[in-house]
């Protein structure tokens, strides 16, 4: 059964973001709301609510270094441990203790601040806040999925008067299936496509992005793994990325944003960000108010 939370009351409240507002995917390219481990970059801003453990790994390598001056480009909310970090623009902000070498290319600096960790989990209470509406749209596009013969999978966005086209697929009839030889989308005008995608426990290891999955539309596509506990991303994949229950393992760059509890990252992360629709989810700020009294842990699972 779909992930649900409580939104009526904020809801009746008039504390509603809107469907289009900025959210914490516009501005972040990776959040991970507990552990880290990393020996790859990230191509926008990164949060991460525990530790970063790291050989050696680079932050904001395409941001401009100017226009990021004083801003926070990493977030570490406990310890940075080990390894070789460069921060190629704005500033770190440090919760904890940190070990090995650090080089602010873009001039930036560490921040020590022990409320590090409460701006993550202020941004997981938001992402889990869209991961649940998102799941709860209805489809309004269909997907044939091959069973018997290899062929492509094709997705044709039909989007709705607001631009935004729905997909609910099983993950593992799609990333799981040995006849599935490449994947391909075209967006017909859409100005968001959500991909909700079902399933505990899912691997992507075969069958490549192609054609409309590019890096041009990375920033309207939306692929929500909201029951997902396990995701492993071994082939290049675009569009956004939400697991928010989930640990992440990657082989090869995901382009886009992404937001998982925990990431084992062996591939690289790039913009752009998500820009599309994330539903109607209460004001960041109710959310995590809703967080901190347990009204977002109504989940159930199959």
């Amino acid at each position: 059964m779909r992930t649900k939370y409580v939104l009526a009351a904020l809801c009746a409240g008039g504390v509603v973001v809107s469907a289009q507002a900025d959210s914490v995917l516009s501005t972040w390219n990776l959040i991970v709301f507990n552990d880290l481990t990393s020996t790859q970059e990230v191509e926008g801003r990164t949060m991460v609510g525990r530790d970063l453990t790291t050989g050696a790994s680079q932050y904001g390598t395409m941001l401009d270094r100017p226009s990021h001056l004083g801003t926070d480009v990493l977030i570490v909310g406990r310890n940075l441990n080990g390894g070789n970090v460069h921060m190629e623009a704005g500033n770190l902000r440090l919760g904890g203790s940190r070990t090995g070498t650090l080089d602010f290319n873009g001039g930036g600096v560490q921040i020590n601040d022990a409320g590090a960790a409460a701006l993550v989990a202020s941004a997981r209470a938001e992402v889990l806040g869209i991961s649940g509406a998102l799941s709860g749209l209805d489809a309004t596009n269909t997907v044939s999925i091959p069973t018997s013969s290899p062929a492509p999978v094709s997705f044709s966005a039909t989007p709705g008067v607001d631009g935004v086209a729905v997909f609910n697929v099983d993950g593992n009839q799609l990333f799981g299936n040995g006849f599935v030889q490449q994947f391909d989308i075209a967006m017909n005008g859409a100005t968001s496509v959500i991909i909700n995608v079902s399933g505990t426990s899912i691997t992507h290891n075969q069958g490549n992005f192609l054609g409309g999955f590019n890096p041009s539309n990375a920033s309207t596509i939306l692929w929500n793994f909201y029951e997902a506990q396990t995701l492993n991303i071994d082939r290049a994949l675009f569009g956004a990325v939400l697991a928010p229950d989930a640990h992440l393992t990657n082989g090869n760059f995901i382009a886009g944003s992404v937001a998982v509890e925990d990431f084992t990252q062996n591939g690289e992360i790039h913009l752009p960000a998500y820009t599309g629709y994330v539903g109607d989810v209460p004001a960041p700020g109710s959310l995590a108010l809703l967080a901190a009294g347990g009204l977002i842990a109504t989940r159930r699972r199959r």
